[in-house]
């Protein structure tokens, strides 16, 4: 039996040369072991995927926590930037007041006192109770010069004087130009102050008048009122001052402007002249 055999079975030849013999649960074994490792490497797959997949959600929530994060710090930071600055609640001390000079203390002082001249201050010295030796005695400290004279009118007989600083101006009739004042006097004793009238001759269609009572012009000793008092008179225009009613219900436009005091009427004729 040098050489080996060959053993036929049927259709299958078998050749036992140098054969192994191999058990069947051994086969059995193996395959199963493989089959084993394949699950095993499916599963270690599946859950390396899983892994990354759990990961990348992770790191993409993280990126987007960082960038609200940092959104939200952008934002505090600009709204801190943005919020306005508190004013201080501490008062404020007050600045020092530099000490008034002499200049300060003139110009706080009250406006100086308007000058008036002779003529004038005689007009605003009259009042209804001045009498004609009241009135001699104002015009010869005042070095002006007058005349008085006599006439009759519908109230009695009156004394007019015209007072001016020249001789000329002074007259009773063909007076020379300048400023003049007239001032008359009724009553039996022909004491009884009427009224007076200044007139500047740079405009002797405006002048001063100081009226009590007695006919002047439109004023009449039938004044229904009482218009006693300072007037500017307009005498062009005749026009802008009291209607004057008479007792007998007749009434008359006048251009004679009321004035609270003889200084305000003065004042209106010079403000007119220097125009």
């Amino acid at each position: 039996m040098g050489r080996s055999a060959d053993i036929k079975t049927g259709h299958i030849i078998r050749n036992f040369d140098n054969a192994k013999i191999v058990p069947a649960w051994y086969n059995m074994d193996l395959q199963e072991e493989k089959q084993m490792k394949k699950i095993v490497v499916m599963l270690l797959v599946t859950f390396a995927m899983l892994s990354l997949v759990a990961c990348g959600d992770s790191f993409e929530q993280g990126m987007k926590d960082a960038m609200n994060d940092t959104s939200l710090a952008d934002r505090e930071t600009e709204e801190e930037s943005q919020e306005p600055e508190t004013e201080s609640t501490e008062p404020e001390e007050p600045a020092e007041q530099e000490p008034e000079t002499a200049a300060d203390q003139e110009s706080q002082e009250e406006p100086a006192a308007v000058e008036y001249d002779n003529l004038q201050a005689v007009f605003l010295a009259l009042n209804e109770k001045t009498t004609p030796d009241e009135l001699e005695k104002l015009i010869s400290e005042s070095e002006l010069f007058y005349t008085a004279e006599e006439y009759n009118s519908s109230s009695g007989k009156t004394v007019s004087y015209n007072i001016a600083y020249t001789e000329g101006a002074a007259a009773q009739k063909y007076a020379e130009a300048g400023d003049h004042l007239t001032v008359d006097f009724g009553g039996d004793g022909k004491d009884e102050f009427m009224y007076a009238q200044y007139v500047n001759e740079k405009d002797v269609s405006y002048s001063a008048l100081l009226y009590d009572h007695g006919t002047w012009y439109d004023f009449r000793d039938a004044n229904a009122e009482d218009y006693g008092g300072y007037y500017v008179v307009d005498s062009i225009s005749g026009k802008g001052g009291i209607t004057v009613k008479y007792s007998n219900g007749n009434e008359t436009e006048t251009g004679y402007i009321p004035c609270t005091s003889g200084e305000e009427a003065i004042q209106k004729i010079m403000e007119r002249i220097s125009e």
